[in-house]
């Protein structure tokens, strides 16, 4: 069967390694990977992200301003932490490093698949159909895995920590969880999301590791940098990146698929060099701004609603659960590139196993028209659909009301055959002997 085949060559298995043709398609993979990479690194320009990142380790190594744009390259709005890891690319002329990272990022996606197959394998009965769900994530994400292959991006590693942050913590291995959650917090922002869910999930002891984390993150690249030039960098970050923000900053470009950009382009005029405009409707900044912000606090809302069941009503966690926090921090974030949403093939693979639930012929009709709607996001690119309508879709928002439709959709259905992962202060001892042997 044609499922069959598709499971056996994209989920790597080690014992079938002894096989010559399964061998010789790995080969064939890593013969593909090292020449892409090469082809892109070698287009890399002074402009590009990854550039950001190069010179971020080379300010960070030879004491420079981290904050200010040295060298000519883009902004830099990584905590300093991340910076003091970006040293290891400074190591290596631009072109070099930037393969070196695309290689590893072809690897993060590897296990990215192996870590969202085993944390659906804690909430799915069948195995059989997770892994259905989990090829179809793939396959429906395959346009914003692209994207962030292409732009040589920091995503899929803050991704690989929260996953593995999350089956951790669903392994009963509180510590790691918060070590791996908050050192992906401190690359990129992002993973904060999950710190509500592991507290709720893990209880007082987990907020002691959290906040010993957070400590050794900010003391390291302080202690390395020095004390001046380290707290300079702490003021730097909340001023340059966290402040507009935190004061209602709002970045309207067509790219930014977070919900108040969406919001700020339907209802004002866009300034856009390309001549685009997005304004479907006139309401003053005031009236956008306190639109936005209800928005924000609903989600918000809704999302610490439904973590507070699960923690004090159901005294478990579901799957539907991290999906949720996935799209809110897709949603809420300032800003929301599309090479950002490569944590949609978690979701997706979540949505896909809603496809077993045929009894409620209404919910068939809302998850056909959803899934229509993913298919077609999927192929939209200049390529395809052509310039003009591209940049309409994007400034639209139209992947940002898909994420939003499937919060809605995934907060409100039960999986079929949902299952509820105990909290592991609520574990019997049968579940601690399971895990301590998973």
């Amino acid at each position: 069967m044609w499922f069959e085949r598709i499971k056996k060559y994209l989920l790597i298995d080690v014992k079938r390694l002894k096989d010559k043709r399964y061998l010789f398609f790995w080969f064939a993979c890593l013969f593909f990977i090292i020449v892409y990479s090469l082809y892109i690194s070698e287009k890399i320009r002074i402009d590009n992200d990854f550039t950001v990142f190069w010179m971020a380790g080379h300010n960070f190594a030879t004491g420079a301003e981290l904050y200010n744009r040295t060298g000519g390259a883009s902004r830099y709005i990584y905590p300093p932490f991340a910076a003091m890891l970006f040293q290891f690319f400074s190591l290596f002329p631009l072109k070099t490093a930037a393969f070196i990272f695309m290689f590893v990022n072809f690897c993060l996606l590897l296990l990215i698949i192996g870590l969202t197959r085993q944390i659906l394998s804690h909430f799915a009965i069948d195995g059989k159909k997770a892994t259905i769900a989990l090829i179809s994530g793939v396959f429906l994400s395959f346009r914003f895995i692209l994207y962030h292959i292409q732009f040589i991006q920091m995503n899929e590693l803050m991704l690989v920590l929260c996953l593995a942050g999350i089956n951790a913590s669903l392994n009963g291995k509180t510590w790691l969880s918060g070590i791996l959650i908050v050192l992906g917090v401190f690359i990129k922002i992002l993973p904060i999301f999950f710190i509500p869910w592991l507290v709720l999930r893990s209880g007082y002891k987990m907020i002691f590791v959290l906040v010993s984390c957070c400590l050794l993150c900010i003391l390291a690249p302080l202690l390395w940098r020095g004390e001046v030039a380290g707290f300079a960098d702490i003021h730097n970050y909340y001023t340059a990146f966290l402040a507009p923000f935190q004061h209602g900053k709002v970045e309207a470009e067509f790219h930014n698929q977070s919900l108040g950009a969406v919001l700020y382009r339907i209802f004002l005029p866009t300034e856009n060099g390309a001549g685009y405009n997005y304004q479907l409707w006139n309401l003053s900044p005031l009236s956008v701004s306190w639109l936005y912000k209800i928005t924000l606090l609903i989600l918000a809302g809704l999302s610490a609603g439904y973590l507070l069941w699960e923690r004090f009503i159901l005294h478990g966690n579901t799957l539907r659960g991290l999906a949720l926090i996935f799209l809110c921090m897709h949603l809420l974030s300032g800003i929301t590139w599309e090479y950002h949403l490569i944590s949609l093939l978690f979701v997706y693979a979540v949505f896909m196993l809603y496809y077993q639930n045929t009894e409620a012929i209404i919910l068939k009709v809302i998850f056909y028209s959803l899934l229509g709607l993913i298919i077609f996001i999927s192929i939209v690119g200049e390529d395809t659909v052509g310039v003009v309508l591209y940049h309409y879709i994007e400034g639209y928002g139209i992947i940002t009301w898909s994420m939003l439709l499937l919060f809605l959709f995934i907060y409100v259905v039960k999986l079929p055959n949902e299952r509820v992962v105990a909290l592991p202060i609520k574990m019997t001892e049968n579940s601690k002997k399971k895990f301590a042997n998973s």
